[in-house]
C-alpha cells in the first residue's frame, strides 16, 4: 500500500488536498508576504525619519555640484544627500573651523562644537550659500557620540 504525501478530503464537490500535519486553525502565512511587508515597513522608516537633505528642491541644478564636492583625500561628500546645513565659525586662534553639532540620539541636548580637521574642509566657491557638513556619530558603550568627518564646506562668507 502506497502513501500519499498529500491527503485529500472531500468537501461538498471540491477535493481539497493538505499536507500531513497541517494545523487549518492556524493561519497561514506566506513568508514572501512577510518578507516584503518588512522591507516596507523598513524603507518607509529610513526614507521618513531624518535623513537630512543636502539638495536643494527648489535648485536642482546644484545636483551636479553637490556629487562633485570631494574631500581632500579625494572621497566624496555627497552621498544620497545626507549632508546637512551647518552652524560653523571660523576660530582665529587655532587657524580653523568649529562646528555646532548635535547628538542625533538625544535631540533635546545641546549641540558640541567640534573642530573640523583641516583634510575635510573644502576649498571650493559655495553654490549653495549656506555652510554645509557631512559627518556621521559613532557611539561609545556608554553612549558618548563621537563624530566622523567626510566633508565641511564654509558658507559664502568663509
Amino acid at each position: 500500500m502506497s502513501t500519499s504525501f498529500w491527503q485529500g478530503r472531500i468537501v461538498g464537490n471540491v477535493q481539497l488536498k493538505m499536507r500531513p500535519g497541517h494545523d487549518r486553525s492556524r493561519p497561514r502565512r506566506s513568508c514572501r508576504s512577510i518578507v516584503a511587508l518588512t522591507g516596507g515597513v523598513v524603507a518607509f522608516a529610513f526614507l521618513a525619519i531624518g535623513t537630512a537633505h543636502a539638495h536643494d528642491p527648489q535648485r536642482p541644478g546644484l545636483d551636479a555640484w553637490f556629487k562633485s564636492l570631494k574631500n581632500k583625500a579625494g572621497e566624496p561628500c555627497c552621498d544620497s544627500g545626507d549632508g546637512q546645513h551647518a552652524e560653523a565659525e571660523w576660530d582665529m586662534a587655532k587657524g580653523g573651523y568649529r562646528v555646532l553639532l548635535k547628538n542625533p540620539q538625544r535631540p533635546d541636548e545641546q549641540g558640541k562644537w567640534f573642530y573640523v580637521p583641516h583634510s575635510f574642509v573644502i576649498d571650493k566657491s559655495n553654490l549653495s550659500g549656506v555652510a554645509m557638513v557631512w559627518w556621521w556619530p559613532s557611539y561609545e558603550i556608554d553612549g558618548t557620540m563621537t563624530h566622523m568627518w567626510r566633508c565641511f564646506i564654509p558658507g559664502p562668507g568663509g
